[in-house]
């Protein structure tokens, strides 16, 4: 790269930072640059007012809200998911017939203790609660077929679902531990893109964002599934 163009380079970067050529944050009216912290002084008072840096998410032109809204967003998400390799199914009002079609031939599965009763009244195996003060063990865990749990947040442009360990949702483990996750995702719980989805969750509790099964290229390259979670991920799509 020759010296030229390596300078246009960083004089356009130091423009979309709000920074002279020098490092220096660009004043605005009322403030004046400071050298060297990245921070502005108050051109009344002489001292150093702040250091945030001139450039703010608005100003980048970063978008808060997505375009996608209706059937569009949904079919988005799909093809995410379908892409990420989980299987995706789709349920208007009541999910029991696709859930007990999906787990009928695990003899037992695992559920949080805030998951809707009726969406298991079609499964006829052992359904074990997991909840505060009854938690079951990683063994317990691995011997079940499946877990069933519904979801916080589902952004289509990533093909992302999230977890947010509330009562429908589950503690983390019961959804890396077990090889067969079944999640449903409502459609009021889609959004387009991923400050969206951040908007609507809680910053303290414990995230878990979920894009497609569990899979690594780690080891020469060679895709295997079900290392770090479920092998498999059903997500039905639940229309109420």
């Amino acid at each position: 790269m020759s010296d030229t163009a390596r300078e246009e380079i960083l004089a356009r970067i130091n423009e979309a930072l709000g920074r002279r050529g020098g490092g220096e944050y660009v004043s605005s009216s009322t403030r004046t640059a400071v050298p060297g912290i990245g921070g502005t002084a108050d051109a009344v008072s002489g001292g150093v007012a702040s250091a945030e840096p001139a450039a703010t998410a608005a100003d980048a032109g970063y978008h808060h809200e997505g375009t996608h809204t209706g059937e569009n967003l949904v079919e988005l998400l799909v093809d995410r998911l379908v892409d990420y390799k989980a299987n995706v199914h789709r349920a208007d009002g009541d999910p029991s017939s696709t859930i007990a079609e999906l787990i009928g031939d695990h003899s037992s599965v695992v559920v949080p203790r805030g998951l809707d009763s009726s969406w298991l009244e079609g499964y006829s195996g052992d359904v074990r609660v997991d909840a505060p003060g009854e938690e079951l063990s990683v063994d317990d865990l691995d011997a079940q077929g499946a877990v069933v749990t519904a979801s916080a947040v589902a952004i289509a442009q990533t093909g992302t679902i999230v977890l947010d360990g509330s009562d429908e949702c589950g503690r983390r483990a019961i959804t890396l531990v077990p090889d067969h996750h079944v999640c449903i995702v409502r459609t009021d719980d889609i959004v387009d893109i991923v400050p969206e989805g951040i908007a609507r969750l809680d910053a303290h509790a414990p995230l878990t964002f979920i894009s497609g099964p569990s899979a690594t290229s780690d080891i020469e390259l060679s895709r295997v599934e079900g290392v770090h979670g479920p092998r498999t991920l059903d997500v039905i799509i639940l229309n109420e």
